[in-house]
């Protein structure tokens, strides 16, 4: 089964936001993500499970919601590595 993936208005607002090539990074893991919702690296931070955050990418993350065929993206994480606080 193949779930719709939705964007709420802040995740949406994320990914419009990103470079041309970022925004197609974030949406082929979308892509490979709707195909199967609950990956074995997706950590639930839930208590039902049905709420989860995964790492897509090294530099993307998003925590989403499952949900009767859909997927909702509730949050886009971009991490820079270019600007760090602390360098190691």
């Amino acid at each position: 089964m193949l779930y719709a993936v939705k964007y709420t208005e802040e995740a949406a607002r994320i990914r419009d936001g990103l470079p041309a090539d970022r925004r197609e990074l974030l949406e082929r893991g979308l892509l490979v993500l709707a195909q199967d919702p609950r990956p074995k690296m997706s950590i639930p931070i839930s208590e039902d499970e049905a709420t989860r955050s995964l790492a897509l990418t090294p530099n993307i993350g998003i925590e989403y919601l499952v949900s009767d065929g859909l997927l909702l993206v509730l949050v886009v994480h971009v991490v820079d590595f270019t600007q760090v606080l602390l360098e190691e």
